[in-house]
């Protein structure tokens, strides 16, 4: 087995990084400036305009951008929530299958491993982090969960 829990400065530097999934919804506060701004131009009051786009740079700026996982071609990373100078790198080829699960309270995507080893990190979005592991791992995905 390959895959293996390891430092972030040990992680391979020469792959190119193809995807990744972060924590901060950057899209969401683009397109609160951007209404900001088309709030002027609606004829709404300057105030709520400016409140929009003045929140969101805030939060863009000043918040960290938390990395969950990152795909390169031939592996995935996924970060330890508790420790982010560890992180644990899966090999597609020795993942068995993957499922997302949700409930009310969390969400989670778990990896089974050949080796009867599982991985699992808490997740936010079933539409982003599936899009993403179909990408990879389509034909191990475990269906009827």
């Amino acid at each position: 087995m390959k895959s293996k829990e390891l430092k972030t400065y040990n992680l391979p530097a020469e792959d190119v990084l193809i995807s990744s999934i972060n924590a901060k919804p950057n899209f969401l506060f683009c397109l609160l400036i951007i209404l900001g701004i088309m709030s002027y131009f609606l004829d709404i009051p300057f105030f709520y305009g400016a409140t929009l786009i003045g929140l969101s740079l805030v939060v863009l700026i000043f918040t960290p951008k938390v990395t969950m996982m990152e795909f390169y071609q031939n592996y995935l990373v996924m970060y330890n929530k508790a420790d982010r100078n560890s992180c644990v790198l899966i090999y597609y080829d020795e993942v068995a299958s993957w499922h997302y699960t949700w409930s009310t309270n969390r969400d989670y995507l778990n990896i089974e491993l050949e080796d009867g080893s599982a991985e699992r990190i808490e997740a936010f979005s079933k539409t982003l982090f599936e899009s993403n592991m179909n990408r990879f791992l389509k034909d191990k995905k475990k269906t009827g969960k």
